[in-house]
């Protein structure tokens, strides 16, 4: 069994929130969706010769251990700079989806939004030189958009579904009952 461990190249708020997710030393495992996707990348390593020169940019480097894997064992290859590109994003839609999810939370308890912000990157203790203040702002701003809009179909989408309820409602009130001439369904009493 190899005991030499994986160098993976990463982003340095990457970095900083995998150790506060899975600690400085990280055994290779099934049971958490970073060692799932690392396990699946690892054995089929996506090529793209575009994201090669990914390895190079990545300044940090997160340490995973095999573990029980062996390599040779379980087909474990090098990863390529496609699949190093792909583990960064995903840990950086992790990422955003906290700092969404917090900013959320705390402006609904009252609190502004920057400041909101400023606590989440207190908690990673993310710096200006891991991912900028306004990278993050810029991301709370975009969510907060995109789930207005929804929030503001889904709300049309509703009423209009419920006006034509109501105007089928009314027409079928109008029609006379079958066999019944000149009887039709008297209107429910105002509120």
């Amino acid at each position: 069994m190899d005991s030499t461990p994986l160098w993976l190249p990463v982003q340095p708020h990457v970095l900083k929130y995998l150790h506060k997710h899975v600690g400085t030393a990280y055994f290779l495992s099934e049971n958490d969706p970073f060692g799932i996707l690392l396990f699946q990348l690892l054995r089929r390593p996506v090529r793209d010769k575009r994201r090669d020169e990914v390895i190079k940019k990545y300044q940090k480097q997160f340490t995973v251990h095999y573990g029980l894997y062996d390599p040779k064992k379980f087909g474990l290859k090098e990863p390529t700079g496609k699949s190093v590109y792909q583990f960064n994003k995903f840990c950086r839609g992790l990422l955003f989806g906290e700092l969404h999810a917090y900013v959320e939370l705390m402006v609904d308890m009252g609190n502004a939004a920057t400041y909101a912000i400023e606590t989440f990157m207190l908690k990673y203790d993310l710096r200006e030189e891991d991912v900028q203040f306004d990278t993050l702002a810029r991301s709370w701003k975009r969510y907060l958009k995109t789930t207005k809009a929804l929030r503001k179909r889904e709300r049309a989408a509703h009423l209009s579904a419920g006006g034509q309820l109501k105007q089928l409602t009314k027409d079928l009130r109008a029609l006379p009952l079958p066999g019944v001439p000149g009887y039709a369904i008297p209107a429910p009493p105002a509120y």
